[in-house]
């Protein structure tokens, strides 16, 4: 049997760029030499309030058009049933550690892969999970495991697992995936 991919679609180079701050980095190298100038003519602490406030706005501008490139990559996604998670299984040995990956959700199982950091690549054996349950309500994530997710936790063949991802993520999962029982 071949195993499915949990490759997601490919980042293009400017999602690649604004994940390795190049352009917050450029914007901060542009405006070093206006702080001295800048220095002498209003002060020391108000040239770095303004600077700060240069490079912060200068991020949220930067930011505005990555924001419709991943939301466009992550539906692509979610077409083929990956989504993006933090997965944790009671007694492994993660002990009590999120791993980052990306999740399939297919009828009557999940696939998980983890990656390595938040913008690597995927490593590892694919873990293969069946006969999902939930188990209670979902909670808010932590925000060292998924910022703005939620956190499932299932009942499945290979024991407890939770799944921290965003809520339609988990409604995928639940769509595609979970029994009734």
């Amino acid at each position: 049997m071949i195993e499915p991919s949990l490759e997601s679609t490919p980042r293009g180079w400017i999602e690649k760029a604004y994940d390795a701050n190049v352009f917050t980095l450029l914007t901060v190298a542009l405006l070093v030499p206006v702080l001295y100038p800048l220095n002498d003519r209003v002060g020391y602490w108000l040239a770095l309030v303004i600077m700060a406030l240069a490079v912060a706005a200068v991020s949220v501008l930067v930011a505005l058009p990555v924001i419709p490139i991943k939301r466009r990559r992550a539906a692509l996604d979610a077409e083929r049933g990956l989504f993006e998670c933090a997965h944790r299984e009671a007694g492994s040995a993660l002990k009590q550690r999120w791993a980052l990956g990306y999740a399939k959700a297919e009828p009557g199982r999940l696939l998980f892969q983890a990656k390595t950091g938040v913008t690597g690549r995927l490593v590892g054996p694919i873990e293969t999970y069946s006969q999902l349950q939930v188990m209670g309500e979902s909670a808010k994530a932590p925000f060292s495991a998924f910022p703005r997710g939620k956190v499932m936790t299932f009942s499945t063949d290979k024991g407890t697992v939770e799944l921290a991802a965003s809520p339609a993520s988990l409604d995928l999962l639940a769509e595609r995936c979970l029994r009734d029982g």
